[in-house]
C-alpha cells in the first residue's frame, strides 16, 4: 500500500488537529494508508505538548483579546504558536524496526533541510528536532510512537506573526525564532514548498505520494474527536 497525500490546506485548527489523530487512529487500525498530511491554521493558535503546564506557557487573558485558541495536542514537545503564515506537516506511517525518536527526528528533519535546499534555502539540522535559518529556529517537529504507528508533526514558519507569537508565549525569545520571510530574500510560495516537501518525504520513505482524501471513517472520527476531545477544556486545561 503507497503513502496518501491529504492538503487541508486552512482550516480550523480544532479540525486539523482533530485530523492528524483521526488518521492515527485509522492507520494502526490498517484501514488506511500511511499518510501525508499538509494544513494551515486559519485562525491564530498555540498548540499545546501533551504534558505542558499551560499557566506556565501561555498569556490566557492576550489570547482571548486576540482571539487566539488554543488546543492540546497528544504527541510531547513544547508549547507553540502557529496561524496561517505557518505550514505545518503531519505524517503517520507504521513503525519499522525499532527506529529511536532520534533517529525519526533526524530522519525528517534532514528531508525538510534537503526540501528547502530545493528552493535555494541552506538551512541547517540542530538535535533533536529543530532545523535553523541564519542561527534562527525556523522549523521544529514532535512525535509520538504507539503501539504500531508513528504520528510527527513539524512546523515551517513562512510569514508568522512574530509580534504576536512573543505576546502570548510566556516564555518566547524573538532573537532565538524568525521566519523564512524574514530570513530569505525570495520566501517561497506555500504551494512551493508543499512540493519540495512532498519529493523529499518521497525520497525518504523510498515511496510515490499519491493525492487522496478523508474516509468517511476518518471523517466520523474527526468530528467525535473534536466534539469530546479537542473543544472539551477537561481535555485542554488537563495540566
Amino acid at each position: 500500500m503507497g503513502w496518501r497525500l491529504i492538503d487541508t490546506d486552512i482550516a480550523d485548527p480544532y479540525y486539523v488537529t482533530a485530523a492528524d489523530d483521526a488518521i492515527a487512529q485509522a492507520r494502526k487500525q490498517d484501514k488506511v494508508p500511511n499518510t501525508l498530511h499538509f494544513y494551515r491554521r486559519h485562525l491564530p493558535c498555540i498548540s499545546v505538548g501533551r504534558s505542558r503546564k499551560i499557566e506556565e506557557d501561555i498569556d490566557l487573558k492576550l489570547c482571548r483579546k486576540h482571539n487566539v485558541k488554543i488546543v492540546r495536542r497528544t504527541t510531547g514537545g513544547g508549547t507553540i504558536y502557529t496561524d496561517k503564515g505557518c505550514l505545518i506537516y503531519g505524517l503517520i506511517f507504521g513503525n519499522k524496526g525499532d527506529t529511536s525518536l532520534e533517529t525519526t527526528f533526524k530522519n525528517i528533519c534532514s528531508s525538510v533541510v534537503s526540501a528547502l535546499e530545493r528552493l535555494n534555502i541552506h538551512t541547517t539540522y540542530k538535535k533533536p528536532n529543530d532545523i535553523l535559518l541564519h542561527g534562527k529556529k525556523i522549523s521544529g517537529s514532535a512525535q509520538v510512537k504507539k503501539d504500531n504507528i508513528t504520528l510527527i508533526h513539524g512546523t515551517l514558519l513562512v510569514d508568522t506573526n512574530l509580534e504576536l507569537m512573543n505576546n502570548v508565549l510566556k516564555n518566547s525569545k524573538n532573537t532565538q525564532v524568525s521566519t523564512l520571510a524574514r530570513e530569505s530574500t525570495n520566501t517561497p510560495s506555500i504551494k512551493d514548498l508543499k512540493e519540495a516537501l512532498k519529493i523529499e518525504f518521497e525520497k525518504h520513505f523510498n515511496s510515490k505520494i499519491k493525492k487522496g482524501n478523508f474516509t468517511s471513517h476518518e471523517q466520523y472520527s474527526i468530528e467525535k474527536l473534536i466534539n469530546e476531545r479537542y473543544t472539551n477544556d477537561k481535555w485542554t486545561f488537563m495540566r
